[in-house]
This record gives structure tokens, sequence and C-alpha cells, in this order.
């Protein structure tokens, strides 16, 4: 796991000054703390890179790396864990390696292969290729976004890195303005999904693709990998629950590789403890496994992990917080975070690598189970019960019955009118009611209309289902995977995700929705529930993960931070604010009359955020 940086210019100019290029590296130290490289042809193209050593140690495995004939050069962040069948073929070909790891498979498949190498690839990746012959320059991601790449496509070249604020602080980022997409998108769903950024001309490049652009400023994009929306299914039952369960066995020992020590994250739920006794089964001595545990709150899955912990074998190691730890993580948070960014269980997970870290190099994690075998069961399950009332278009139903409500009933949604199921998944995933967001910001921008994610206007059960699927896993993975990457970087703990594997994900895609979900009890991932149970009896039933008490927060030592973040301005991002109708949300959440807690924290975030890494670099200032 590393940190690239790069840029490829389109005019024949000066060079580009070593001083931004160290600090545009120096941004991404956490992400590499063990070796440093930089690589330049003439004038217009340079790579940067920070290395955290996991396979190969030596210095064989120094990036940027070029080919024998210095014709192809590389920078690699990420692994690639079949990097040995992929080298066996290319043995067979002719090729002769110098080093033992992956990335050197990973170059040499690119020059035999081109693009078409992307999809032999099975694992996590952000990757930048260099032609010098062509003065081409290829960026690519992996399958599911688990790895991130940031770039700025401009007049004057293309400019390219594995942070936000390594964006922020090149000098190309100078004169662009707030994009009122990506403010759009953050301020519904808490984080900005690609290929939007925060300001015009920047992007996230979209999983499974990747972008080539020339020093003439041809540019072409591609896809090589797109999860389906909808498969037929021809896994049930009992057949689907053992292909999940060998998928699982065979992507946890593959993900095992590694020349340093590695551990797992523990919660109480399901996921990550069989992730764990996946691990324990495949090893020879104990599996080291991190929990954090909320001091007693309602939220606290520390005895549930421990319970795992003892039947599985595992080494655990536990480390409970405490509500007067916010203020003391905060900092931690806003520097992680280096574009705006409101999934508050970032606090436990950057709490969780921390108390990795601090003997183990890489931690398996169990992220993935719940986008792809339908684990979110409350979520689904009031969508897929209510399904049939979708049937009839919208507007006949409005003519019949006046516009009605289709919310479930929860708290969040009451408010809420919506035309399609696509729209009501969105309400669900959106963190600012529109009531609340039409009050505090005078304009408020408005959805993007090019933005697709959510367009479903279906009823049939299967289809709906297939779709929703398809869309936790294309919107809301987005966003797991970029917490996990951040926190993880922060610690330069390298963060692996067995159960977003390539053959888990294809075997995902063939089970029947039935066969994961069971509408009648409310529980979901049930061939991850069987796959547990040969390892554990008890299973907790209800959905956990690392949670923390961010309503109290709000009610203690966040209440001031808020105030002295937000109500004494008049505008955030350029948009003005309406500060009583700040100061009633406050109060309305600390006098207990409703849980605003989700809607406080993406303002205070977006607040930190632009205090921290925007304004600065608006006023030209070191980020």
């Amino acid at each position: 796991m590393c940190g690239i940086s790069g840029e490829l210019q389109f005019h024949d100019g000066p060079a580009r000054d070593a001083a931004v290029i160290d600090h545009i590296s120096a941004l991404m130290a956490r992400r590499g703390p063990d070796d440093a490289g930089l690589w330049r042809d003439a004038d217009h193209v340079w790579l940067a890179f920070r290395r955290l050593a996991i396979l190969d140690l030596s210095p064989a495995g120094h990036q940027p790396m070029l080919t024998a004939d210095g014709r192809y050069a590389l920078v690699f962040n990420g692994e690639v864990y079949n990097f040995a069948e992929l080298r066996g073929e290319l043995e067979r070909r002719g090729v002769a390696f110098r080093s033992s790891g992956d990335t050197e498979v990973v170059l040499q498949a690119l020059v035999h292969w081109g693009t078409s190498a992307l999809d032999r690839f099975n694992g996590m990746f952000a990757l930048a290729f260099y032609d010098r012959r062509e003065r081409a320059m290829l960026l690519a991601r992996d399958h599911a976004g688990i790895k991130p790449i940031y770039y700025l496509l401009g007049d004057d070249g293309l400019f390219f890195a594995s942070q936000y604020d390594q964006i922020l602080a090149h000098p190309w980022r100078a004169g662009l303005p707030v994009s009122a997409d990506g403010l759009a998108l953050y301020l519904r769903l808490g984080y900005i999904p690609a290929p939007q950024a925060i300001l015009e001309r920047t992007h996230m490049l979209e999983p499974g693709s990747w972008l080539r652009v020339t020093a003439e400023g041809r540019v072409n994009r591609g896809v090589y990998y797109a999860f389906p929306v909808f498969q037929p299914p021809d896994l049930r039952g009992e057949a689907a629950h053992e292909a999940v369960a060998a998928a699982v066995a065979a992507a946890v020992k593959r993900q095992m590789i590694s020349d340093v020590p590695l551990g797992a994250f523990l919660s109480g739920g399901i996921d990550s403890p069989l992730v764990a006794a996946k691990m324990q089964a495949a090893a020879d001595r104990p599996v080291r496994a991190y929990t954090i545990g909320s001091a007693g709150s309602p939220f606290d899955e520390s005895a549930a992990a421990a319970a795992y912990a003892g039947a599985l074998g595992l080494d655990h190691v536990l480390e409970q917080f405490t509500p007067d730890q916010a203020l003391d993580w905060l900092d931690d948070v806003v520097a992680a975070c280096g574009e705006p960014f409101a999934d508050h269980s970032i606090f436990p997970t950057l709490m969780v690598s921390q108390l990795a870290r601090r003997d183990m190099t890489v931690a398996l994690s169990g992220d993935g189970g719940d986008e792809l075998f339908w684990g979110y069961a409350e979520r689904f399950g009031s969508i897929l019960r209510r399904a049939a009332e979708f049937r009839e278009p919208y507007w006949l139903r409005s003519a019949r019955a006046g516009v009605r409500r289709v919310a479930d009933g929860g708290d969040e949604h009451r408010y809420l009118r919506w035309p399609t199921i696509g729209d009501w998944q969105r309400g669900k995933h959106s963190l600012i009611l529109p009531e609340t967001l039409a009050a505090v910001f005078v304009e408020p921008p408005p959805w993007p209309t090019g933005v697709t994610l959510y367009d479903y206007d279906g009823w049939q059960p299967d289809a709906t289902a297939q779709w929703l699927r398809w869309n936790e896993f294309t919107g809301h993975l987005a966003k797991v995977l970029l917490k996990v990457d951040r926190a993880g970087m922060a610690n330069s703990l390298e963060v692996r995700v067995p159960l977003l594997d390539r053959e888990v994900i294809a075997v995902a895609a063939r089970v029947d929705w039935r066969s994961c979900l069971d509408l009648r009890d409310g529980r979901g991932k049930l061939p991850l529930r069987r796959a547990l149970g040969r390892h554990i009896g008890a299973q907790t039933q209800a959905k956990r993960g690392f949670q923390i008490p961010m309503a109290e927060w709000f009610r203690g030592p966040l209440h001031v931070v808020f105030g002295d973040v937000l109500l004494g301005r008049d505008e955030l991002l350029g948009l003005p604010l309406n500060r009583p109708a700040l100061e009633r949300l406050l109060a309305d959440h600390t006098t207990g009359r409703e849980d605003l807690s989700r809607s406080l924290w993406s303002l205070l975030s977006l607040g930190l955020w632009n205090d921290r890494h925007l304004e600065p670099a608006m006023a030209g200032r070191p980020v």
C-alpha cells in the first residue's frame, strides 16, 4: 500500500519546481513511510511515490519502476493478489523478472497486454503507467474502487494523486471554483461519488475504469469492469451457501500473502468475524484481532467481539474509547479527509487502525458483505415489502390518492414523498433532510441532472432487489471504502477487503436474493451467516459494526465546536447560510427533540474541511 502522484504537461515550459513536488509528496507520507521515489522525463513529466513495504521488502520493489529499456514507467498503489499466476504466464512469454513482488508483474502485464491487463488483476489498486515513446499517461483504478485516485485535467495538462489535498496543493488548482454538483452531492450523501469532486475540473477516477491522456491533450476513457445491475441468478439455497463459503475461504487465504505481520479487524457483527475465522483456519498460530469498544454505550459491541475471539481462538486486542476523546480525535479525522466527507464512523475506524498499527502493517476487514449479500435488511426489506405499490405510474397513483407518503415510517423519512423506488432509496441515503437543507442554506444547489445513481422506476421484486444491491455496491460502498482507505492510510496501515475479491463478487452476482435476505425475520447475508456458523455457534442478529455515540457527542464536546465553526459565519463554500436555522437545528438536537446528529456532523465536517484544507489552498498557504 502506497501513495502516488504525478504530472503530464501539455506544453513546453519550465520544469515543475522541486519544492512543489516535495510538498505534494510529503502530504502522502503516511501512506508510505518506508521509502520515497521520484522520476522525471525531461521537463514535462514527473512521477512521485511513497512506499509502505508489504511484498518484496528489498530495494527491488522501489518505485517509480521502469522497464529495462526505459520506455515505460509505473507508480502503483495497492496489491494484486494473483500476481504469481500472472508472473508465470508472462515468464512463459519470455519475460525475465528482477524482483519478487507484484509491482513488476503489473508493469510487465501493462506492457504486454495494455489496458486488457486490468481485467486480469484480482486485487486493489490505483496506478499510473507512462509510455515515453507515445508520451501518454494511463491512470486506472481497481474493480470495486478500494483504492482512490484523483486527477485534475486542465488546459496545461494532467495531474493525479492518491489524496485530494494533493490536488489542492498543486499550482493548477489556483482559480478553480467550487463545483455546484460536487457540493450538492456532498450535502445530500455525505460524500462525493466518482467521477465528481468538490472543485471544477477535478475528478475521482471511477472504479473499474481507466483514463489515457497524451501530451498533445488527447483523452481516451474506458471501463474494464462494471458490477451488473441485473444478472439472472443460478445459485440458490444450499448450493449458494456452499459456493459463497468456498469463495470467501479462498479469497481470505489469497489475501493473507504478506512479507510483514498481518491481523484482522473484529466487530461484533458477521462479516469481520467470518474473515477472522477463515484467517484462523488458514493460519498456524492465533491470529491477532483488534476491536474498539465504546465504554458501555448502547453501541458498544466489544462483548460480542470478545465472545467471537474466544470461540475462534483469536489473540484479541480490545481498547475502549470514551466521549471525552471526541475532541482528541477531531483533528485526526479532518486531517485524514482531504475532501469533504461526513461518515462519522471514520472515528472508530481511525481508532481501530491506530490500534492495529501498533504491531501490524496489514489488517483484513469485513467490508463489502452487506452490499454484496443484501445485508442492510431494514433498508432492503422496507422497500421490497412495498415494491408492488409502485406498479402503477406515479402520475396515476397521485391522481387517485393525492400525493401520498411512501416512506417506511422511520423518523428520518417522515417528510419524504418520493415518486419512485429510486427516489425512496436516495432518501434513505440522504444525511440532511430536504427541508433542513432548504432552511440552512438560502439557495442550496439542486441534485445534479447528470447523476443517475438513483434513477430507477421499476417495481418487480426480483429486478428491484438486484437494482438495490447494485445501488448499494455502486453508491454506499464507495463511501465505506473511502473511509477505510483514509483511516488505514492515516496510520500507515494496509487494510484489505477479501469480501470484495473478484472471485467472491463473481459468486455473489450469481446468488438469488431470496437465498440472502429473509424478509420475514429481517435477516440478510444468509450465506455469510451460514459460513460463520461452521466456525461458531451463537451469532449476533442485528446489523453491527464499529459505531460511536455521535448524538451524545453533539450534546457534549461537539456542541461548542459546532458553534465556533459554523454559527459565526455567513456562508460556507460560497453558499449563504441562514444562521437562525442553524441555531434551531443545534437546539432541537441538544434538547432531545430530535436526533439530528447526522445533519449536524455533515455541516460541521464541511466547515472543518473548509477551514483545514480549502481556505489555506485558496490563500496560497501550505495545506
